[in-house]
């Protein structure tokens, strides 16, 4: 029996005597330089993912997905600035409001995609590293029921992650 308590104590010392690592930090996978360029440029973090933030997403008029000169420009500033600091591939994620057909909203939030990842290609990203989705109206960042919320709704985002992107 002694032997037993002997151990048992033995055990207590040296789990009392252990030294506890503090807790993890969150680690986004980007370096500093890359993160305060996020910043710099409208990213936001959301887990270990960035997007552009609500102010900055790429609004579309209705039934419409051609870009206008400032925000191809604005994208390409956006993609240099990007590949500068190593982010070389990102996913382009088209939306719509819930008006028209779900099959035309899909096309339609594709073609959105499309076209801002065409600008990020001019801006010096890789056309082959950037993901294009179109997610028509199943994903309303405002209520569809007044028109500024079907406004804020035709979007399209642009989402990075330290992975790479084939």
């Amino acid at each position: 029996m002694s032997r037993l308590k002997l151990a048992l104590f033995a055990l207590i010392f040296l789990a009392a005597c252990r030294t506890v690592p503090p807790p993890a930090q969150p680690h986004s996978g980007f370096t500093a330089e890359q993160q305060a360029v996020l910043r710099q440029i409208g990213f936001q973090p959301k887990g270990d993912q960035w997007e552009f933030g609500i102010a900055d997403r790429f609004l579309f008029a209705t039934d419409e997905s051609r870009l206008m000169a400032a925000q191809k420009d604005s994208l390409a500033h956006t993609a240099t600035a990007l590949v500068n600091v190593g982010i070389v591939s990102a996913r382009v994620e088209g939306h719509t409001d819930n008006t028209g057909t779900a099959r035309h909203n899909e096309k339609l939030s594709l073609e959105r995609a499309a076209a801002v990842a065409d600008a990020l290609a001019q801006g010096g990203m890789q056309r082959n590293r950037l993901i294009v989705r179109g997610l028509g109206f199943r994903f309303p960042v405002e209520s569809n029921a007044t028109p500024e919320g079907r406004r804020e709704n035709r979007r399209v985002v642009i989402i990075v992650t330290p992975e790479a992107v084939a």
